[in-house]
């Protein structure tokens, strides 16, 4: 895609980039209105995010477009890093009813996904110019806990401060 490891990185761009279609669950309003009507609303966002579906081979997302832009890129992001990741694709429900996962595959689009938005390289460049989380957040497209956390877990601040020690 042409973009330096430390700028923003667009989750709708890196789908298309992918060839990793993107529908906004507003797009089935007619087909399932009370549904999609009720997954809208302030208790039903709780209740969906986002899905990575697959029809054969193809695989598209589906997100919540109820939600914030910054939520909605959090959750693409965490779709794509299923696809990024080559997780097969899994029945949403088990014979009982129950939503089905894979617990290890969550775990690794829950780590791929955030880094998608804030990388490594992102995290030093914030810390490096001093940015504060809401400019980050904002200047990433990423809500600021999870700004906050990527710059944590790459322990950004201090290994910034080590080369500016060291240098």
């Amino acid at each position: 895609m042409d973009i330096a490891p430390h700028l923003p990185l667009c989750p709708w761009q890196l789908a298309e980039h992918l060839e990793f279609p993107i529908f906004p669950l507003s797009d089935y309003a007619r087909m399932a209105p009370e549904a999609v009507a009720y997954l809208r609303t302030v208790n039903g966002q709780k209740d969906f995010s986002a899905v990575t579906l697959a029809v054969g081979q193809e695989r598209f997302i589906v997100h919540n477009d109820a939600h914030d832009e910054k939520r909605q890129a959090a959750d693409i992001s965490h779709e794509l890093a299923h696809g990024l990741l080559l997780h097969p694709p899994m029945r949403i429900l088990d014979p009982s009813g129950t939503r089905n996962y894979d617990k290890a595959m969550e775990a690794e689009a829950n780590w791929l996904g955030p880094a998608l938005l804030v990388s490594d390289e992102a995290a030093m460049h914030i810390a490096a110019l001093g940015l504060t989380i809401a400019k980050a957040s904002d200047m990433y497209g990423a809500s600021e806990p999870l700004v906050r956390m990527r710059l944590n877990v790459t322990g950004a601040y201090q290994r910034v401060a080590n080369r500016r020690r060291y240098a």
